[in-house]
C-alpha cells in the first residue's frame, strides 16, 4: 500500500511537535545569537548516549538558553523587551519551582548547550504486577566541570542540613547522589500518545537523584553532563547505556533513520518511539518512530518531520503551488485543509491510525458525531469520489457558531454521491429545493419546523421556519458543499472579491515551507483557540505547560514532503510574534 498522502502526518506530527512544546521548550527564542537565523546548529544531543533505544521519548535543546533569549531581544521592539526578558524569567522560575535553585546563581555559571529531557522508561522497577513509575531523566550539558560539581556539592549539602536521609554510592566510578523519603506508592499508568500528560512536575520527587559524567568517559564533543532523575535506577540504566553502546538510542537504526532525513539546522531536536500495538491490525505497515528538528525563522520557528514506517515506498510531492479549490475559501477563514485525492487520503488515514488504538478511536469519534447528525457515511458517501482537488474550511458563523465550507473538483462519481445525498435528506425527511444565489443555481436541504413563539408577541412572524441543513452548487468544475446559505455566499464572493490564497497573513504562513508539498493544514490560532480548547480537553493541559509559545503563536502551518524509502516527511512552521 502507498502511503503518500499528506494528511497522513497530521495526527503524528502535531502531536509530535506538541509533545516538544509540553515538555517546557519553547522557544526560549558562533556567539552572535543572529546565527540562529540559519536554523541553529546541526548538532545531535550528545545525551542519547544516555537513553535506552527503546525509551518512549527525547527532546533537546541545543543551543544554550541564554542565546535564545539574546535573539528574541534583538527582534523584540524596545516596549516588548522588558515584557520579553520576564517571560523568559518566568520560565526559567517555573521550571526551578519548588527546587530552592536560582538560574542566574546556581545553573548559568556552567550550563552549556544542551538540555535533554527523555522519558527514560514507561516503568522504573520493570515489574507490573506492583504497578507501573515512569522513569524521567534530565541530562544539563556543562562547559565547566568543577563549577557544576560544586553546584552539586551545594545542593547536597543544604539538602542534608534539612534531612538525614541524603544517600551516595559509587555506581561504575560514577558518584550518585539522591535523597529517599517515605512516602506512599505513586504508580502512574503507562504512557499513550493520547493519555493525559504524565510529565514530572516542579516538586523534586521523593527519590531525586543526581549525578556528573565528566572527563573519565570519552563523550561526544568532550561533554560533561549533569544528570537528574526521579530515581537513581534510572541514573544506574543511564551509565549502563554509556557504556555498552548497543544499549543507547544513538546506536538505533530508527533513530539514525530519522536524523538522516532531519538535515535543517535547528534549536531542539525530538524523537518518539511510537507505542507499537500487541495485535499487529495491519502488517502492511507500521508507524515506528517519529522524529522532529525545530529550527528558528525571522517570524517564528520551523520544525521538520521524519515519520519513519515499516514502508519502503518512495514518493515525491504532487503539488508547486495551493490547489484551486482555495479560490472558494473566504480570506477571512480561520482553519482551512487543501490538498489533493480525498479517497486515497482516507484509505491511507484509516490504515495508518488502526494500528493505534488510541488514534483510532478519536478518529472514530470525530467521525461519529457527524455522521450521526446527518445519516452518513463519509468515507462511503462523500470521501470515495474526491480524487482530485479539495478543500475544507471553517469560517465564522453567525450566533458564535461556526460554519463549513467543503470544495471539491467533480468526478465521474460526482452525481452519483450527490443523488445518494439528495435520497439521505429525503429519508430524514428535508425538503429539496434550490434558489440563485450571485447568478449560480444553489441547491439546499431544507427541514421545516414550528416557530415556538408564534403568536405570543410577534402577530407577524410566521407559524412556520425553514432551517438549512446543507446547501449545494456546482461551480465550474467543482462542487461546493456548505452549512448554510450565508457560508455558500462567502465561498461564492471570495472567488469574486479574494479568497484565503490572497490573503497575507495566509502567504507568510506558507512562505517558509517547501513549495514542492502535497497541500496544506493551515490554522489561524488567535482566531480559532477558543474553539479547539473546547473541542481537545487535552489542548489546555498542553497549553498550561507552554503558555508562552500558545501566547505568541500567530498561526500553525503544515505540509508533507513527499516519502522516501518509507520515510514520510513533513514541514511545520509555527509563526509568532
Amino acid at each position: 500500500m502507498k502511503l503518500r498522502s499528506f494528511f497522513s502526518f497530521l495526527v503524528v506530527g502535531v502531536f509530535a511537535l506538541l509533545a516538544l512544546s509540553a515538555g517546557g521548550f519553547y522557544w526560549l527564542t558562533t556567539q552572535t545569537p543572529l546565527n540562529l537565523l540559519n536554523g541553529g546548529p546541526t548538532n545531535t544531543p550528545a545525551a542519547a548516549v544516555f537513553v535506552s533505544k527503546q525509551a518512549p521519548l527525547l527532546v533537546s535543546m541545543l543551543v544554550n538558553p541564554d542565546r535564545i533569549e539574546a535573539l528574541r531581544q534583538v527582534f523584540a521592539t524596545p516596549a516588548e523587551r522588558s515584557r520579553s526578558h520576564a517571560e523568559f524569567e518566568q520560565i526559567k522560575k517555573s521550571l526551578l519551582a519548588n527546587t530552592n535553585l536560582d538560574y542566574s546563581r546556581d545553573i548559568q555559571p556552567w550550563i552549556g548547550d544542551e538540555i535533554t529531557f527523555a522519558i527514560a522508561t514507561p516503568d522504573i522497577d520493570r515489574d507490573r504486577n506492583n504497578g507501573q513509575q515512569t522513569g524521567f531523566l534530565l541530562a544539563l550539558s556543562s562547559r565547566n566541570s568543577d563549577r557544576s560539581q560544586q553546584f552539586l556539592d551545594s545542593y547536597w549539602k543544604k539538602q542534608s542540613t534539612t534531612t538525614k536521609l541524603v544517600k551516595s554510592e559509587q555506581y561504575k566510578g560514577i558518584q550518585l547522589t539522591y535523597k529517599e523519603l517515605p512516602t506512599i506508592n505513586q504508580k502512574s499508568q503507562s504512557i499513550s500518545p493520547l493519555n493525559r500528560l504524565n510529565l514530572p512536575s516542579s516538586n523534586l520527587p521523593s527519590n531525586f537523584a543526581t549525578a556528573l559524567i565528566g572527563d573519565s568517559y570519552d563523550l561526544k564533543n568532550n561533554h560533561n553532563f549533569v544528570l537528574f532523575a526521579n530515581d537513581p535506577k534510572v541514573l544506574r540504566d543511564a551509565i549502563d547505556h554509556l557504556e555498552v553502546a548497543n544499549l543507547n538510542l544513538n546506536n538505533s537504526p530508527e533513530y539514525q533513520k530519522a536524523l538522516q532525513q532531519l538535515t535543517q539546522g535547528r534549536i531542539a531536536l525530538g524523537f518518539v518511539n511510537i507505542p507499537q500495538p500487541e495485535i499487529e491490525k495491519n502488517p502492511q505497515v507500521s508507524l515506528n518512530s517519529l522524529g522532529v528538528a525545530v529550527g528558528v525563522n525571522r517570524r517564528g520557528l520551523v520544525a521538520e518531520t521524519a515519520l519513519v514506517t515499516s514502508s519502503e515506498n518512495t514518493t515525491i510531492p504532487k503539488l508547486s503551488e495551493p490547489v484551486q479549490a482555495l479560490q472558494y475559501i473566504p480570506s477571512a477563514s480561520p482553519f482551512a485543509v487543501a490538498s489533493t485525492d480525498l479517497n486515497n487520503f482516507w484509505t491511507d488515514l484509516s490504515s495508518t491510525v488502526s494500528t493505534n488504538p488510541e488514534v483510532s478511536k478519536l478518529a472514530d469519534r470525530t467521525l461519529a458525531d457527524i455522521q450521526t447528525a446527518w445519516g452518513l457515511n463519509l468515507p462511503q458517501d462523500i470521501f470515495n469520489w474526491v480524487k482530485g482537488e479539495y478543500a475544507l474550511a471553517m469560517i465564522p458563523g453567525l450566533s458564535n457558531s461556526s460554519d463549513w465550507i467543503f470544495a471539491a473538483e467533480t468526478s465521474a462519481d460526482s452525481q452519483k454521491a450527490i443523488a445518494r445525498l439528495d435520497e439521505i435528506a429525503r429519508s430524514k425527511e428535508y425538503s429539496i429545493g434550490s434558489f440563485t444565489l450571485r447568478n449560480q443555481k444553489i441547491a439546499a436541504w431544507t427541514q421545516l419546523t414550528t416557530n415556538p413563539n408564534y403568536g405570543s408577541e410577534n402577530k407577524r412572524k410566521s407559524a412556520i421556519e425553514t432551517e438549512a441543513k446543507g446547501v449545494r452548487a456546482t461551480v465550474g468544475k467543482y462542487e461546493i458543499f456548505t452549512t448554510s446559505p450565508e457560508a455558500m455566499d462567502e465561498a461564492l464572493k471570495a472567488a469574486e472579491t479574494g479568497s484565503l490564497v490572497a490573503n497575507q497573513d495566509f502567504q507568510t504562513s506558507i512562505e517558509p515551507l517547501p513549495t514542492s508539498n502535497n497541500g496544506y493544514f493551515y490554522l489561524d490560532w488567535p482566531s480559532s483557540r477558543a474553539i479547539w480548547e473546547k473541542q481537545i480537553p487535552l489542548l489546555r493541559l498542553i497549553e498550561l505547560s507552554a503558555r508562552p509559545l500558545f501566547d505568541h503563536l500567530r498561526s500553525l502551518t503544515i505540509t508533507s514532503t513527499g516519502e522516501t524509502a518509507g520515510i514520510r516527511k513533513a514541514t511545520i512552521f509555527m509563526r509568532l510574534n
